[in-house]
């Protein structure tokens, strides 16, 4: 971002990492159909967020979240779930 210098920047975005990566514990401590509406709104939430942090591959997994979710899909949330585990832990 134009406003912040390269540091601020890079702490900012580890906040980030480490924030979502909090949300993403607490949500597969809950994972099973009656947190579907929960797990939708991370999804929702981090679809909306990851871009805006310079994560575009979090957008797209935050969308797989909130599709599955809406679906009731736990196989596919659980496989997007890992893949967004994954990509937290690369970037810590």
């Amino acid at each position: 971002m134009e406003d912040f210098d390269d540091d601020e920047w890079a702490e900012m975005q580890e906040m980030y990492i480490n924030h979502t990566s909090k949300e993403l514990d607490k949500i597969n401590n809950q994972l099973d159909l009656d947190s579907l509406e929960a797990i939708r709104i991370f999804g929702h939430n981090i679809k909306g967020s990851g871009g805006m942090y310079g994560f575009n591959e979090i957008t797209n997994i935050g969308l797989q979240i909130e599709i599955a979710a809406k679906a009731s899909d736990l196989d596919s949330i659980k496989s997007s779930l890992s893949e967004l585990e994954t990509f937290l832990k690369s970037k810590i």
